[in-house]
């Protein structure tokens, strides 16, 4: 981690056209004293990401991506925040409102407006992801090593 930007090696596993696989081994959560942790978090999983081969990556090769870390934060936040908003908010509104009709299964009701409001945040989530992915190549930085 240096400055502003994290960063994680890889190795490219696959190559497609434009487009290269590179897998990651996922870090553990829990920092260096995992030996007495029942969590099981510091297992090493390996991840698979698909980048444009912008720098000439051949399978095999390692390579490293940097990533601005204001970015990845303001993305884990509406992936993890907004759903959770939106749920919350939808629920305490959706209760309210039926609480003041007068119906009888007002949680019921309320229960499937959070659900819907699941469903509202995964398209608006979706389209955000779609404008990322053009936009991010300022965010994310690949080099070979």
């Amino acid at each position: 981690r240096i400055g502003d930007y994290m960063e994680s090696i890889g190795i490219v596993r696959a190559q497609r056209k434009n487009k290269i696989f590179v897998e990651f081994t996922r870090e553990s959560a829990c920092g260096e004293s995992c030996e007495s942790c029942n969590a099981k978090c510091a297992e090493s999983e390996q991840e698979l990401f698909e980048f444009n081969n912008t720098i000439s990556a051949k399978v095999g090769d390692v390579v490293k991506i940097k990533t601005n870390d204001k970015s990845v934060l303001s993305y884990k936040f509406l992936v993890y925040g907004l759903p959770l908003v939106l749920f919350m908010s939808a629920i305490s509104l959706s209760y309210y409102v039926f609480n003041k009709m007068g119906l009888a299964n007002k949680d019921l009701m309320s229960l499937i407006a959070g659900v819907l409001s699941f469903i509202i945040s995964f398209i608006i989530l979706r389209s955000i992801d779609k404008n990322f992915g053009k936009t991010s190549g300022a965010s994310i930085l690949l080099e070979k090593m």
